[in-house]
């Protein structure tokens, strides 16, 4: 816990701060509200690969291939699900 001349002198950091550059302040304000989409579309398209990889594979027979297949789908799965729960 900070004590109140801390508290104090935050606060006019922060006031400076903002007065100096205030580009600079927003970035750090709006880091928690996005979050790239590109993560998520990424572990799509893998899913997406891994089960055309893992059709082709029963076409051909290779059991093999239909395992790897497999785990990327259980991995990309995982992945999609951790990072959508993420705050």
């Amino acid at each position: 816990m900070l004590s109140e001349a801390e508290q104090r002198k935050l606060s006019e950091i922060e006031s400076h701060l903002k007065a100096e550059d205030p580009t600079f302040v927003q970035r750090f304000n709006d880091r928690g509200q996005r979050r790239p989409r590109w993560r998520g579309l990424v572990a799509l398209l893998a899913v997406a690969v891994a089960v055309m990889v893992a059709g082709v594979g029963l076409l051909v027979g290779s059991v093999g291939t239909v395992v790897v297949a497999l785990t990327a789908i259980g991995a990309s799965v995982g992945m999609w699900v951790t990072y959508s729960r993420r705050p």
